[in-house]
């Protein structure tokens, strides 16, 4: 191994070779050397100083000639070699400017893309595509370089797969070496005693993928399409390793601020003692079913549930007591609802159940059946309902009702029920309203 000291996606065909400028340097020193070809067979004391000037970097003047067949033959071999090799190096040019021109369609894509999978396998497949290599394979690396997992790979076919077994690599090798940041860069031989794999391919490259002064990565590939690693192919795969490291860092920061936001957001609907939606999130839902039950001309039924004696748990049990009971009730509450009812904590020691397309006898057997699987774990509650639309068309009124039937119910011995009934005691009382 040699290296450095430290101090569901698009695929990318093959870029063909764009036609070099020909007026670029290459072709002005291949042509240039034609002309002298073409002097050996048709001598001329001197060319135009115009051509001349864009030919040859020394002053125009008159060149020598062979002046025997022996010089003739030499001068021809002279120029045949300088002609093989300045179309080898324009071929060269035209081999890097296609895989410049791949790499640049890889960057302009996962610029594009958030999903870090989906960036992955796009350089997984621009480095097979644009440097040959026959596999390429992406490591994870976690914390300080102490864990290396193998991730994703793309086969022999082009097609990325997630890894089969995570841990199929040597320890020690030289994954190791760069993941710690001992090497900024390592290749080698298949053969070598810290070659990564058991079943590496002839030559082997590894560059970092570096994000914040951090490797988050390693980029491996192996089987070049040559005899050995050139070093435009190492420049390319640092390339496509510090872009990806870039990319995939902006697309784990963009996942942790919409984590972070959706968190922000679950808990400013959540109360935090129980767990259950609050009294803001009870607002939006309770305006959406009033929405939809209007629409479709379906009935439910608004219950104001009361946690009995909450105030004697307190004095006997002290109010870390009187927190668990809240989160009794609340589990209770929430495993006996049905599901598309909403459940929500109001305030205090006050729940809210909506028992969707409900009737009114529908809602006495629901809420017999809810109170009955309180007692048996313990609890006592006191229940007022308010039936939409009979009782109310608005939250406000709704509530009124229902908080008017909780009182009756607390009145008349708690543990039990009530409806409510326009024209009871309460119904002069101020009406008290949901507000988010």
């Amino acid at each position: 191994m040699v290296g450095e000291r430290d101090g569901g996606s698009p695929v990318f065909g093959c870029a063909a070779a764009e036609p070099v400028d020909p007026a670029g340097p290459v072709q002005q020193r291949i042509l240039r050397v034609y002309v002298e070809v073409n002097e050996v067979f048709q001598p001329t004391d001197r060319i135009p100083d115009t051509m001349a000037a864009n030919l040859y970097p020394d002053p125009p003047g008159p060149r020598p000639r062979p002046a025997t067949v022996p010089e003739l033959l030499a001068e021809i071999e002279r120029l045949e070699q300088r002609v093989s090799l300045l179309e080898d190096e324009r071929d060269e040019y035209a081999q890097q400017n296609a895989e410049l021109f791949v790499l640049q369609q890889v960057f302009s894509t996962i610029n594009s893309a958030l999903d870090i999978t989906d960036i992955l396998s796009m350089v997984l497949r621009g480095v097979r595509e644009s440097l040959k290599f026959k596999r390429v394979i992406l490591f994870d690396v976690v914390g300080e370089g102490e864990q290396i997992v193998r991730r994703l790979e793309c086969d022999d076919l082009g097609e990325v797969i997630h890894s089969v077994d995570p841990a199929e690599f040597r320890r020690p090798s030289a994954l190791h070496d760069v993941a710690a940041g001992t090497l900024q860069l390592a290749y080698g031989s298949s053969a070598d005693h810290d070659a990564p794999l058991e079943d590496g391919r002839r030559w082997y490259c590894v560059a970092p993928l570096v994000a914040r002064d951090v490797v988050r990565g390693l980029l491996y590939a192996d089987d070049p399409p040559d005899d050995e690693i050139t070093e435009n192919q190492l420049r390319v795969m640092l390339d496509f390793a510090s872009q990806a490291a870039v990319t995939v860092e902006n697309a784990r920061l963009y996942d942790e601020t919409r984590r972070l936001l959706e968190e922000t957001q679950r808990l400013a609907l959540t109360d935090v003692l129980t767990g259950i939606p609050n009294r803001r999130a009870l607002h939006e839902m309770l305006e959406r079913e009033l929405h939809n039950s209007e629409r479709y001309d379906s009935p439910f039924a608004f219950a104001i549930l009361d946690l009995d004696d909450l105030k004697k748990i307190n004095d006997t049990g002290g109010h870390s007591l009187g927190d668990l009971a809240l989160k009794r009730f609340a589990q209770v509450l929430k495993k006996s609802a049905r599901r598309g009812d909403i459940v929500a904590r109001y305030a205090g020691d006050e729940f809210v159940l909506v028992m969707v397309q409900t009737d009114r006898e529908q809602a006495v057997s629901g809420v017999e059946r809810m109170m009955a699987t309180f007692r048996r774990n313990g609890l006592s509650t006191s229940v007022g309902i308010a039936m939409f639309p009979d009782d109310g068309i608005d939250s406000q009124t709704l509530f009124f009702g229902a908080d008017e039937a909780l009182y009756r119910a607390k009145q008349s011995g708690k543990n039990q029920f009530r409806f409510y009934a326009r024209g009871g005691d309460g119904a002069a009382s101020q009406a008290e309203g949901l507000s988010p």
